[in-house]
């Protein structure tokens, strides 16, 4: 497969190393850049009580040294490239990736396996790293939105895992020993629980040799080993209001979502976009340009493999607090009772196809929906098919799901601010 290739609207490639890593490719030959990407099936709701933000705190040990590496020079190397290499941690899956100009794709690929195969995890990095983890644990909790959201995954998951949060908690990281870590590094970093996704310009040839020797060291899977294993939830539909002396009022309010690969998912994505989506969306009508109960409201979907949750967040006065959870329990009713106009329903799948359409012209947005795509469906979703179902979604449609839902009667609730109203 050499660069000159292009793939504009058919199906990944997918290629498979000598040691059984699979590679999925999708080359784009008017790109000037390559995005790289590691899948590591590890998140944060697999984790025993113990392993507690172990799958970030290794994400972020990961660059912190190997055998031919320090943690400066790897630092280095990954300004000398250009371009941006990092990870992030959510609570399904862990992704290492690199966004490079294309000339750059073999270096960027050799450093990447030598931090995921052969990282040496030294005390002295794991205890400096110890300090970081903690200082972001505080900053998360010195911020209202981030706190308020915590807490309605906890009242909303109740005591499944999904309530815990990706960053753990400082008693959690401070426990955590360099045999736990090599032990959780064991467990989950080899060949088949991981896999790469590639989209842009890259001469295939040439970067299959870089990842063959990249990724050389990578073990096998342990023997038995499966896939980590989702414990299905019913939402708790929790409500739960802690006072804290601030100017405002943060309200999150969370409702049934679906898990990704269902098939109702484009519904539900439309119904969120016309209910907090924009400035054109219900919410931001009715609660701000109407009636300036706040400065920011709005409302986003969040799925997993098993369920999900549509959350809806604002700050307003205290005074205004109860005004302004009526009037979220009122458009949330108006969803499942009234269905939408035929300008509101173009409106949200005009949002919703640009929304993918103008992201894909994103290498890395390509390489991360590719991945997203495969961990999920198990294969890469075709853009033609994701418009059709767009298109094809009904008032109807919309209607049927706000009633399968339940919207109406059960929903959670975060409350953090100060007590007097």
């Amino acid at each position: 497969m050499e660069s000159s290739e292009e793939r504009i609207d058919v199906p990944y490639i997918k290629q498979v190393l000598t040691n059984g890593l699979t590679v999925y490719c999708d080359p784009l030959a008017t790109s000037r850049s390559v995005a790289i990407g590691v899948w590591v099936r590890a998140g944060s709701r697999f984790e025993t009580a113990d392993e507690a933000g172990m799958t970030h705190f290794l994400e972020h040990m990961c660059f912190k040294g190997t055998p031919s590496r320090s943690a400066q020079q790897i630092a280095n190397e990954m300004d000398h490239l250009g371009g941006e290499m990092n990870a992030f941690t959510s609570q399904e899956m862990t992704c290492f990736y690199a966004h490079v100009l294309s000339e750059n794709a073999v270096h960027a690929a050799e450093l990447l396996g030598d931090l995921l195969t052969r990282s040496v995890f030294d005390p002295l990095e794991l205890s400096r790293e110890k300090g970081v983890v903690i200082e972001e644990i505080a900053e998360s909790q010195d911020d209202p939105e981030d706190l308020v959201t915590q807490q309605l995954y906890e009242v909303h998951f109740g005591n499944h895992p999904l309530a815990l949060p990706i960053l753990g908690t400082e008693a959690s990281v401070m426990k955590f020993e360099r045999g736990d870590v090599l032990s959780y590094f064991r467990k989950n970093y080899h060949r088949d629980g991981m896999f790469l996704t590639i989209s842009g310009r890259f001469q295939w040839p040439l970067l299959r040799e870089g990842l063959e020797k990249a990724f050389a060291d990578i073990p096998p899977g342990n023997n038995g080993w499966t896939p980590p294993s989702s414990q299905n939830f019913k939402p708790a539909f929790q409500r739960r209001e802690t006072p804290r002396d601030l100017e405002q009022v943060h309200v999150a309010l969370g409702i049934s979502g679906l898990p990704v690969a269902h098939k109702d998912q484009t519904a539900l994505r439309l119904l969120n976009l016309h209910l907090g989506g924009g400035m054109s969306s219900r919410l931001f009508q009715e609660v701000r340009e109407k009636r300036g109960l706040a400065y920011s409201i709005y409302s986003t979907s969040q799925s997993f493999v098993d369920g999900g949750i549509v959350r809806i967040a604002a700050s307003t006065r205290p005074s205004k607090k109860q005004e302004l959870l009526s009037i979220l329990e009122e458009e949330i009713a108006r969803l499942k009772k009234v269905p939408l106009a035929k300008d509101e329903l173009v409106r949200a799948k005009n949002q919703l196809k640009s929304s993918l359409l103008i992201g894909l012209e994103s290498i890395l947005t390509r390489m991360n929906k590719m991945g997203r795509d495969i961990f999920y469906w198990g294969e890469e979703l075709e853009t033609e098919t994701l418009e059709r179902w767009i298109d094809e979604a009904t008032p109807e449609d919309l209607l049927r799901v706000a009633s399968n839902q339940d919207w109406t009667s059960r929903h959670s609730l975060s409350v953090l601010g100060p007590e007097r109203e």
